[in-house]
């Protein structure tokens, strides 16, 4: 019997790229031991690098077909080999890297690993007919099962009655980034609706990363309960930290106000050139003016830039830091507010927002969605951004001016690139600048339909902001949609704008729209197609349409409206231009990003002084939406 109980603390992170022919030779050789070591090193430099990097090579458009179905045959092998035997740590790293697993399967030439699953259980009769029977076909069918399988399976079922197996590979699957095709995006939205499950199940320490992935990617489902498993995983972060020793003391009953009262901002990113940035450091400077800012954040994820707009700066490295020293350290701080500019891009910040750490906790929406946190207080936004159609939030809502609040920075780096409205082309550019997780299977279908209906010839320009094995599968994903699509890999700020600027139209995507590749695309003259959803990240793109010259039969409501307005631009070149024209005519420097505030009003601080002030009576009332001219009842004491 061979073992594999290797773990991720034995790669060494120094060591050359793998190189396939190892991996073969070992399997043939069956010396599962050491194959495993090599996968798993493989795994983990994907997990670091975005993906799996095989021989060295390291060119985004050569053809790795024969390399990943080398890999693929050489892992099919070892898996479906009865004497390879799988121990439960073996098992919960493959389960944590089960995306970089699925990702070489999906790129090789067997498409999937159908014929793996196949392989792993016993054959039933004649036909394709195989039975899963004992822990370890159950194990490895579970690492190798994707939400393409031709086979489905009950993990409701699987959740109560194999916790210990099933919690990992579900944490991994439904985190999965991006699904572009309507029967994945169909089984991951069953799959958020199993929440009140997880409640009961045990979390490891190396589960984390993948359950704060699920926490955020939930939000590009199209599921209308996608966030309701928030409240869920919550519950599950919660216990984690009671077995990890956090104890967090009552706060005083009564709160203690002060002349300069100490405001905690726990970022996710905060690095000058993110977007980040860029979009809330206009708004957090604002708090300067009445508040000692005290910010924590990972070391890599701020610069000496960002550092300026704070009074004090905690680096913490969570990779070592465990969760009681890490909630230590804001107690010893007693911050009188904490605001998080985002939630879910963190495994560490969303450890904090489940406690109680300050008498007030209030977010805003880096990432556009509720906390389901019961100790977040309250939600800032903008007022386009909120509809009164649906109750998205468990927290209190304030909204703020749209105006006076979206001021923007301009990218540092950025070179001024002359926009070019293209008058006459013979085949129109459509660009799509969404990260790859913001695209889905039914956007993509809306994207086919205009290419499919559209009387003058078309080009279809993806920018999912990826490199390496990511780039490959989406790109892959994408051109089953749209066999002629241009797929660019991420690249700098500068060569990104010089590719949008020689497109003629920007369709956003749904139900996740844009922020700061609105603003690109407007200041170069092209007009942007929207559809208004209920949910924040369904209306991001409406404060630019209310700040800019962008006509509203843009704005959709409907799919069939979106590609309406979408083949009306395509078709009518006059209107068009005249569209990108009445666009450079606006000077945006002062409309979005007058981060000075020298034409806009400072109301975000003004906001957050007036929640300082009037938390208690804000509490007591039974108003759930505090807009602007309900704020004006609370009069400053």
């Amino acid at each position: 019997m061979t073992t594999n109980q290797q773990t991720e603390k034995n790669t060494d992170k120094s060591a050359k790229p793998i190189n396939i022919r190892d991996i073969e030779r070992l399997v043939l050789q069956q010396n599962f031991e050491e194959a495993s070591a090599l996968i798993i090193k493989l795994l983990v430099s994907a997990e670091r690098k975005g993906g799996v990097v095989l021989d060295g090579k390291s060119d985004l458009e050569h053809d790795f077909l024969s390399e990943y179905t080398r890999l693929a045959s050489a892992m099919t092998a070892f898996f479906a080999h009865p004497k390879m035997v799988l121990f439960f740590d073996g098992f919960t790293i493959f389960a944590t890297y089960k995306k970089h697993l699925l990702g070489i399967f999906q790129l090789s030439g067997f498409r999937g690993t159908d014929h793996l699953l196949a392989l792993i259980g016993n054959q039933e009769g004649k036909g394709d007919q195989f039975s899963v029977q004992g822990e370890q076909q159950m194990m490895k069918f579970l690492l190798f099962y994707s939400f393409d399988s031709e086979v489905d399976i009950d993990f409701a079922h699987l959740l109560k009655n194999i916790p210990k197996l099933a919690m990992p590979v579900y944490l991994s699957l439904v985190g999965e980034e991006c699904l572009l095709t309507h029967s994945a995006c169909q089984r991951r939205d069953k799959l958020l609706e199993v929440g009140p499950l997880l409640e009961e199940m045990p979390l490891e320490d190396k589960q984390l990363t993948r359950l704060s992935n699920l926490w955020m990617f939930c939000s590009y489902s199209e599921s209308k309960t996608k966030h309701d498993i928030k409240a869920h995983l919550n519950v599950v972060l919660r216990k984690f930290m009671e077995k990890q020793g956090v104890n967090v003391p009552a706060l005083p009953a009564q709160r203690r106000k002060k002349d300069r009262p100490v405001i905690l901002i726990p970022s996710e990113r905060f690095t000058a050139s993110h977007a980040m940035y860029r979009c809330y450091a206009p708004a957090i400077q604002q708090l300067r003016e009445k508040f000692e800012l005290v910010f924590m954040s990972e070391t890599h994820r701020m610069d000496d830039i960002s550092k300026t707009l704070f009074d004090k700066v905690i680096e913490v490295d969570f990779g070592k830091m465990p969760p009681k020293k890490l909630v230590g350290k804001v107690l010893k701080l007693k911050p009188d507010m904490i605001y998080f500019p985002s939630l879910g891009m963190s495994q560490w910040t969303l450890l904090l927002a489940n406690l109680r750490l300050a008498p007030i906790q209030f977010m805003t929406l880096g990432h556009p969605a509720t906390s389901h946190s019961p100790f977040i207080d309250y939600i800032l936004m903008v007022e386009v951004n909120y509809s009164p159609n649906v109750d998205c939030f468990s927290e209190k809502v304030v909204l703020l001016d749209t105006a006076n609040f979206h001021q923007m920075i301009a990218p540092a780096g950025a070179v001024a690139i002359p926009p070019d409205i293209r008058k006459n082309p013979s085949a129109v550019r459509l660009a799509i600048t969404s990260t790859s997780f913001k695209l889905n299977a039914s956007f993509m279908a809306v994207c086919q339909r205009i290419w499919q209906n559209s009387q003058k010839p078309v080009e279809f320009h993806f920018f999912p902001s990826e490199k390496g094995m990511s780039y490959q599968k989406v790109k892959q994903r994408i051109l089953e949609w749209i066999p002629e699509a241009k797929v660019y890999p991420g690249a700098n700020y500068n060569i990104y704008i010089a590719n949008l600027n020689a497109c003629d139209i920007h369709l956003s995507p749904f139900p996740f729209g844009g922020t700061n590749s609105n603003v690109d695309s407007m200041q170069h003259g092209i007009p942007i197609v929207t559809l208004e959803g209920d949910e924040p990240h369904a209306r991001t793109d409406l404060p630019f349409f209310e700040m800019s010259n962008l006509p509203k039969w843009l704005w959709t409501h409907s799919e069939d409206e979106y590609v309406e307005a979408a083949l009306r631009l395509v078709h009518h070149d006059e209107e068009r231009v005249a569209i990108g024209e009445a666009l450079l005519a606006q000077d945006f420097e002062s409309i979005l990003r007058d981060h000075e505030f020298c034409h806009h009003e400072k109301v975000f601080g003004k906001t957050v002084e007036w929640l300082y002030q009037h938390h208690e009576a804000i509490q007591k009332d039974g108003r759930k939406v505090w807009d602007v001219e309900a704020q004006k009842l609370l009069l400053p004491t």
